[in-house]
């Protein structure tokens, strides 16, 4: 047995693990943790069954059965992670429109259903005789679709809920993370089907992909186990060793100190009012670098530069249209004295603070 099918047998193993301890895990979202278990399961599997090609037991009476059974698989992934952060986000467990995902994997499974209802000693035939494709139904193109629907999963998943609202920054940056980490995954299964598809790698080295993967589902399971972590509050460099900030020199209690002094800031001088007020005209006022302006707002208060930006901007504007009757302004007028500079962004970050557009907030405070 070779050393690189032992360093993935390893993988396998570690998968297998990773697997029951999502099951068993105690903290955080018990059904979130049983989607991740299938997933790493799955992933092991697939391991497994290319551990088995490379070493040639695949094609063994005792293992051939498993062969091609990891085709289904590739279009399972994608809506496990949607499922996954649907029900982190949302508290969403199944719907019944869920059953779409089950379409292309169930119709991979019936084209290939004739070769795997063969007997072993039929399906070792027709491997040796390389009519494999004669019974597996699996058109070249086919692979294509394939990654095509990986690819829209992850595109889908982050576009559903990467502008979810109620997202904080810490939030926001753990989205972007987790699906990232199955974006490359994907990416490296598509580029290992191009290079293979189009002779420019010798379909021997997949392993070389397979490392590839491997790092990117580990990514995926790591940042699925430190979930509760941060939506419980804890900030980035507390979980991520490498992460940005870990040696900017900011102490706590520096840090704290410069959270007051950026609340008394927007307090007194409402620095927010300019229009064109970017990061590096707070950290003027602040004495700081822009680096560690940024890692004072976001960690303090969860938030990105121009959300904390414009969450005063808001409050100045539901003041001003509470009081529209004295003061007579129009929207767009409102819009522009608070600090915005058209009434497009005004309206989106109205909406994304009060989930009303700022006629519909002054209806739901007048009927209250």
């Amino acid at each position: 047995m070779s050393k690189v099918v032992i360093l993935f047998l390893f993988f396998v193993f570690l998968g297998v693990l990773l697997s029951i301890l999502f099951l068993v895990k105690k903290k955080g979202n018990r059904f979130a943790n049983y989607i991740l278990s299938l997933y790493t399961l799955l992933f092991a599997f697939e391991m497994f069954n290319n551990c088995m090609r490379w070493s040639g037991w695949l094609y063994t009476e005792e293992f051939i059965h498993i062969d091609l059974t990891h085709f289904p698989l590739w279009l399972i992934y994608g809506p496990l992670v949607f499922i996954y952060v649907r029900n982190i986000l949302t508290g969403t467990k199944f719907k019944l429109s869920d059953v779409f995902f089950l379409i292309p994997p169930s119709v991979i499974t019936v084209s290939l259903a004739p070769f795997y209802l063969k007997g072993a000693n039929d399906k070792l035939n027709i491997v040796r005789m390389g009519k494999t494709w004669e019974y597996a139904i699996f058109p070249s193109y086919a692979i294509w679709l394939v990654i095509g629907l990986m690819f829209f999963y992850a595109f889908y998943t982050y576009f559903k809920f990467g502008y979810n609202r109620r997202l904080g920054f810490r939030e926001n940056r753990w989205l972007r993370w987790f699906v990232g980490s199955y974006f490359g995954f994907t990416f490296a299964f598509a580029l290992y089907i191009f290079l293979v598809r189009f002779q420019l790698m010798d379909a021997s080295y997949d392993y070389l992909v397979d490392m590839a993967i491997v790092f990117f589902i580990g990514m995926l399971s790591f940042f699925g186990f430190v979930q509760p972590q941060v939506f419980e509050g804890k900030s980035f460099k507390e979980i991520i060793p490498f992460i940005k900030y870990q040696k900017t020199g900011l102490s706590p209690a520096l840090s704290l100190e410069m959270k007051g002094k950026l609340l008394d800031i927007m307090q007194r001088e409402k620095p927010y009012l300019n229009h064109e007020l970017r990061l590096d005209d707070v950290s003027r006022l602040m004495n700081l670098s822009r680096n560690h302006t940024s890692q004072i707002i976001n960690e303090h208060f969860n938030l990105s530069f121009f959300d904390f930006i414009n969450r005063y901007r808001i409050k100045d504007a539901k003041n001003l249209l509470m009081n529209n009757e004295k003061n007579g302004l129009t929207t767009t007028q409102i819009a522009y004295d608070v600090g915005f500079n058209n009434r497009a962004s005004f309206y989106k970050a109205f909406k994304k603070f009060t989930d009303y557009n700022p006629s519909e907030y002054v209806k739901q405070v007048a009927a209250s």
